[in-house]
């Protein structure tokens, strides 16, 4: 009788177990529906930059009269200092000691455009790193629309290229200063990039370096290894010889120190070959490590948690929808940096007679990028 009556409480018994079940369905689809809202806020938080259409802005920028255009100039020169800068003399120093040419006058400058390419061959991503007015770091990602390899390449900030506003040449980080009641800064340093490399920029992200080390710190640090024990007074770099794991003031000195040295034999040295070049392989290797902690986060909460904090120090052009950065993620998933293309940027040092040290692109980067991409040879 007792055995009859267990047989007969069972179908309670399973409906409350499938009763309880559907309700704690219902609470986690609940939780990760809230933590992907909160995530999809702190995206809707991020400060939007205007970002029109090429076309549109160079429409706009046809239309200066001259008077416009002087006066863009006029402002754009007050800012250009007649000495050379500190680190324009070490420069020549580092490349003399190296046994480089530190710099030639060449009677005209090369032309840099490159032929413009299909915009339906990529999707492509400007990546900013700001530190006071200018652009310090500019990485562009190229994502091929036949779903081949992503590439990356860096574009040195003291390039020198034609500035579509003043229609003189400057260093393309002044780009990011914008043509004033024509175009602001993303979409300046946009067209530059676009003459420069034939390829029109998509999407543009500007990262403030002053609160990098906090999204770093936000995500729980980074490994950095180093074969010697370096140094870099001036960015405040002080890392040890092998691997550590470090917090955002020490990764922010790393993607930022251009004057690297080294203790080797009892001796502080300079790190032979530091450049910018190898700045700018630092920045690109730490975007990895970045991705590779924010691939880490186990749960929805804890990325939405991080999200709100990068919120604060990126900022997207107007253009930058949702399904744009999730697809920009998805791209990356899983990929190693050695599974991602490389383009050099080929370039010649130059001092200005204005005494400004900047860099002469040497090739045409379309053809740089057939290297890693062969459709891009025109």
């Amino acid at each position: 009788m007792g055995r009859h009556r267990a047989w007969t409480r069972r179908p309670e018994v399973v409906r409350a177990l499938l009763m309880a079940a559907i309700v704690l369905g219902v609470a986690l689809l609940g939780f990760i529906a809230a933590s992907g809202v909160r995530a999809f806020q702190a995206y809707r938080s991020v400060e939007r930059e205007p970002f029109a259409q090429a076309a549109k802005v160079r429409q706009g920028i046809a239309r200066m009269t001259d008077e416009q255009r002087s006066e863009v100039r006029q402002e754009a020169s007050a800012g250009q200092p007649v000495p050379l800068f500190d680190r324009d003399l070490m420069a020549i120093e580092t490349a003399r000691r190296n046994g480089r040419q530190p710099y030639f006058v060449p009677l005209n400058i090369p032309e840099a455009t490159s032929p413009a390419l299909p915009d339906s061959m990529f999707a492509s991503y400007l990546l900013v790193g700001q530190e006071g007015p200018r652009a310090d770091s500019m990485i562009l990602i190229l994502l091929p629309s036949d779903g081949s390899s992503p590439i990356m390449t860096s574009l040195p900030r003291d390039l020198y290229v034609k500035n579509p506003c003043t229609d003189e040449y400057a260093r393309l980080n002044t780009g990011l200063g914008g043509c004033k009641g024509f175009a602001g800064g993303a979409e300046l340093l946009s067209l530059m990039v676009q003459d420069y490399t034939g390829i029109e920029v998509d999407h543009f992200v500007r990262v403030d370096f002053g609160g990098f080390a906090d999204v770093i710190d936000a995500l729980g640090g980074v490994e950095i290894c180093v074969d010697n024990p370096v140094r870099d007074w001036r960015a405040q770099l002080d890392l040890p010889a092998g691997c550590s794991h470090v917090g955002g003031d020490q990764a922010l000195a790393w993607v930022r120190t251009r004057h690297t040295e080294e203790y080797v034999d009892g001796v502080w040295r300079p790190v032979p070959g530091a450049s910018d070049f190898t700045r700018e392989r630092h920045q690109q290797e730490m975007l990895f490590k970045v991705a590779g902690r924010l691939a880490s986060f186990g749960s929805l909460t804890a990325f939405s948690n991080v999200a709100n904090q990068i919120a604060g120090v990126i900022h997207l052009d107007s253009r930058f929808a949702f399904g744009d950065a999730v697809n920009l993620a998805w791209s990356f998933r899983g990929i190693s940096s050695s599974q991602v293309k490389r383009v050099r940027v080929s370039v010649e040092n130059y001092v200005t007679a204005r005494g400004a040290w900047v860099l002469l692109p040497t090739v045409r980067f379309n053809e740089a990028l057939a290297k890693v991409y062969p459709a891009a040879k025109r």
